[in-house]
């Protein structure tokens, strides 16, 4: 691909921009998801970036701006804070409210985001159009939770998750389970459904511009001075935050120092160590889910874009020896920053084109499991469905 002048202006044409999006899967496999008339459809749809795209840089802003939390007064959900058996605290945020007659999706966050997210709540609400029940996670000391351990959340978040399944097989009994994470949570779940191989009790998943080869990612990372300096910031204002917390359980660390680092790696690197990590390579070796994603057994769609800097390197070979992975990639798109379909065409907010592709893949594998029949007791409300796939945001998060 070569980059042509209109796309390079200030103002690129919506035709110049739109591209169809590349299919990497089992060619069996692929051919019955694509026989289903509105799967097939949405896996053929072009995605058309918005207006204010001028690669990754801008696409990948419009996610930070998403990233932000909407104010508790706005949140139309029901969370229920618990305790893991190692004395950490999670919690579970059920969309609206909790109903235990629909099929589950965990919903999995970014790093240092949440069920409280903007992109979170519109991935829900488009979750719960499609008639599941959507589920957020937070992990261990996020944004309103307090740290009663000495661990934080990170990427071995994936070790949390089945007494995070007890507790929605608790609240939705013989109701099945899927999930969807996005970047460090989509490595949380692929290194989970990897581990657990045949065992696992996600039935199908969906994993959002997240990186699957862990060390070679430090590596990128470590490469790209100035995107490791700005993922610092969202972390260290976080770490801020808990400034207090951390200062009684670790009464040794230097926050001073922590506030000075210049890259995302140096931050993490002073907290690893209370982790059980002796180096920042060995955290990321322990939690990469390359080496486990032959062993994954679910149907799960891996969704990217190719400018997408903090999912590289990808390891499409790797990818590729399992039947049961369809990788689905754009040219555009950066992190998590694909535009949704508005009344005045391609919008930044609202649900976007990876939302609207993941509730239809879903869809079909919850329909497969129930034969025919729908994916809810009661059939969901007609989508107003967009040439992305997404539907009209929703006023209510």
């Amino acid at each position: 691909r070569t980059d042509s002048p209109v796309r390079a202006s200030l103002f690129p044409s919506e035709n110049a921009m739109v591209s169809n999006p590349e299919l990497r899967g089992d060619e069996q496999e692929l051919q019955q998801l694509l026989e289903d008339e509105q799967l097939g459809a949405a896996l053929r749809r072009s995605y058309v970036p918005h207006w204010l795209h001028l690669g990754w840089i801008s696409s990948t802003a419009g996610a930070a701006v998403k990233g932000i939390p909407i104010p508790q007064s706005f949140k139309t959900s029901e969370e229920k804070i618990f305790q893991l058996k190692d004395g950490g605290t999670v919690s579970l945020d059920w969309w609206q409210r909790r109903r235990s007659d629909r099929p589950v999706v965990l919903v999995l966050p970014g790093m240092v985001n949440s069920s409280r997210s903007i992109y979170i709540r519109y991935t829900m609400a488009r979750l719960d159009e499609a008639g599941f029940q959507a589920v957020a996670m937070n992990y261990r000391a996020v944004e309103h939770l307090e740290i009663t351990s000495p661990h934080l959340g990170c990427a071995d978040t994936w070790k949390d998750l089945p007494e995070v399944l007890d507790v929605i097989e608790e609240s939705c009994p013989k109701q099945p389970i899927f999930a969807m994470g996005f970047s460090m949570g989509g490595t949380i779940l692929t290194k989970y459904l990897g581990e657990q191989g045949e065992h696992c009790r996600i039935r199908a998943a969906v994993a959002v511009s997240c990186p699957l080869a862990y060390p070679a990612h430090q590596a990128e990372l470590e490469k790209r001075k100035v995107l490791s300096f700005l993922m610092a910031q969202p972390l260290k204002l976080w770490l801020f935050k808990k400034r207090a917390q951390i200062a009684k359980l670790w009464p040794h660390c230097e926050m001073s120092q922590v506030m000075s680092s210049g890259s995302l790696l140096t931050v993490a690197g002073y907290f690893f160590e209370h982790q059980g990590y002796h180096t920042v390579s060995e955290y990321f070796l322990q939690n990469d889910p390359e080496p486990v994603l032959h062993k994954i057994t679910c149907p799960t769609l891996i969704l990217g874009a190719k400018d997408d800097p903090l999912m590289m390197p990808v390891p499409r070979p790797t990818i590729a020896r399992n039947k049961r992975l369809l990788l689905v990639e754009t040219e555009d798109g950066g992190h998590m920053g694909w535009a949704g379909k508005g009344v005045l065409g391609p919008q930044i907010l609202g649900a976007s084109w990876a939302d609207g592709l993941a509730a239809r893949f879903l869809t079909f594998h919850a329909q497969r499991l129930d034969g025919a029949a729908t994916t809810a007791s009661t059939p969901p409300a007609p989508m107003r469905e967009t040439s992305n796939g997404a539907e009209a945001p929703r006023a209510r998060l």
